[in-house]
């Protein structure tokens, strides 16, 4: 499978301006999703979230993703739990929206509902976990890509942040053992400057998507999609064994 490139945009105000249209439509060449981050929005609304998702559609012919990124997973969002649910159960009955990003927490059932409540509004779901302050030992990791399996969801997602580089080998051994074990598409990032291989070389570890930025990064280490899209094709020539 051809890993996909995801440009992630998070914009700075309710209301797109005509500068942000053109960013997005500049690189839509360069990424096959576009992910609209809303954690940053002032009003974090649906109301809001639709007439920026009818802006965006009026230039974008991707596919899209919605992503609210809480707090403690590295984001903005500071909605309550409840908040959280009903506010991605709103995302979920959004026409033109793509593809959802779920947070996954252990022992929380609540995210196997919300699942199976977006994908019968057809709607693909990835379930998201980060740990911004460490790489887990590999059993966690791959225990983590299990227990996320079991939610139902099309994509799984695993972010962490590597001290050394063999962290970033965990993660990537992870994630390689993760694509074959699993029936779902898996996805493992190790964050900053010391874990950018795990964005450019995805295909080569069985990944699906790899996140890139049009205008400033929005995770530690992420590269700017045209950077991504010109370093990719060089990773895809590794043969497979």
């Amino acid at each position: 499978m051809k890993t996909q490139i995801v440009a992630s945009f998070m914009p700075d105000n309710d209301q797109l301006t005509q500068k942000d249209l053109a960013l997005i439509n500049q690189y839509q060449d360069d990424f096959d999703i576009l992910e609209l981050r809303v954690d940053g929005l002032a009003h974090c609304e649906i109301d809001t979230l639709r007439k920026i998702i009818e802006e965006i559609k009026t230039v974008l012919k991707k596919d899209l993703l919605v992503t609210y990124r809480t707090v403690k997973q590295g984001g903005k969002g500071v909605k309550s739990e409840e908040d959280y649910v009903k506010f991605i159960r709103g995302i979920g009955r959004l026409e033109q929206v793509d593809l959802i990003d779920i947070e996954w927490e252990p022992y929380n059932d609540i995210r196997k509902i919300l699942v199976h409540e977006c994908e019968a509004h057809q709607k693909v779901t990835l379930l998201s976990y980060h740990h911004f302050d460490e790489t887990p030992k590999i059993e966690v990791l791959k225990k983590t890509y299990f227990n996320m399996s079991k939610l139902g969801a099309q994509h799984l997602k695993i972010a962490v942040m590597p001290q050394t580089r063999q962290d970033v080998l965990i993660l990537l051994e992870a994630l390689s053992e993760a694509s074959e074990a699993l029936p779902q598409w898996v996805t493992g990032i190790s964050m900053s400057q010391l874990g950018v291989i795990s964005r450019t070389a995805q295909e080569v570890f069985g990944g699906a998507l790899t996140y890139g930025s049009i205008s400033e990064a929005v995770a530690p280490g992420q590269l700017h999609v045209k950077t991504l899209s010109n370093l990719m094709p060089v990773y895809s020539l590794v043969e497979k064994r």
